[in-house]
């Protein structure tokens, strides 16, 4: 890659960053031999986060993708909202646009969509656990594609906060063991830091027929695990990650993602 002035630059922005994004956009640049350029930087408090973005304004970086914790909480920050943005109220994606301001985008919502829409929900019960940004996108999600949707959070305020803007119904966290329905997702973060824990008891996942969780690494998470090896259909964090990030390209870069390299990416998850 031959980095120059002329190099147009794109980062992301989390906590904890991983090399996923810059895999991915980089190699998609490679193949459109587009002089473009994907960092990924660790970004830690609010204070750190609204230097981070001004620093996006004084570079002219091009574009900026957001992860947990910020997906909320940069939107004061930005100076428009696309109708994803709005509708979910957390944004994943931020262009620069030629006159210097910022707009966010949700590429989270059509990432979800793409991973569900195999399953089939339409009218059928969905428990969603969390009630954060990845869960409002995947939430929306559900209920564009007709399911019934269910919210469970360990904080009631949160998950009821949720249910009125998605019309959706809330589970009590303590009648979580009790619960059952057609799919069940894990929007949460539990099974990310440690490979041994999960947001639910193996007794729950029976009461299931699809089990999907958002988290990307580990790629397989004990939860997906064991719905597996229970018979049950399992929708990995990995696709919906792969086709936000693939929309995430179109939106900086104009083009399409190129069909190989989201290919590639999918099968290196497997």
């Amino acid at each position: 890659m031959n980095v120059n002035t002329e190099t147009t630059l794109c980062i992301s922005i989390a906590a904890k960053p991983g090399n996923f994004g810059a895999n991915f956009h980089n190699s998609a640049y490679k193949q459109l031999n587009l002089n473009w350029v994907y960092l990924p930087r660790k970004v830690i408090g609010a204070a750190n986060l609204e230097r981070a973005i001004n620093g996006v304004r004084a570079l002219d970086i091009k574009g900026c993708s957001v992860s947990m914790p910020h997906k909320e909480t940069v939107i004061q920050y930005l100076d428009e909202l696309d109708s994803s943005a709005k509708n979910i109220g957390a944004v994943n994606t931020i262009v620069q646009k030629e006159n210097g301001s910022l707009k966010g985008y949700n590429t989270d919502l059509y990432g979800a969509k793409k991973a569900l829409e195999k399953a089939e929900i339409k009218g059928k019960e969905v428990l969603m656990i969390g009630a954060g940004g990845v869960a409002k996108a995947v939430g929306l999600a559900v209920k564009e594609l007709g399911g019934a949707l269910t919210i469970a959070n360990r904080t009631y305020d949160k998950a009821k906060e949720l249910s009125k803007k998605l019309r959706a119904k809330v589970l009590p966290w303590k009648q979580m063991n009790n619960s059952s329905g057609y799919l069940l997702v894990n929007a949460t973060s539990v099974g990310m830091k440690s490979p041994n824990e999960m947001i639910v008891m193996e007794d729950v996942l029976r009461n299931f027929v699809v089990v999907m969780d958002v988290i990307i690494y580990p790629a397989e998470t004990k939860l997906l695990r064991i719905a597996r090896e229970i018979g049950k259909e399992v929708i990995p964090g990995t696709l919906m990650c792969v086709y936000q990030a693939a929309e995430q390209f179109k939106i900086y870069t104009g083009f399409d993602a190129p069909e190989e390299i989201v290919k590639r990416t999918l099968k290196a998850f497997e």
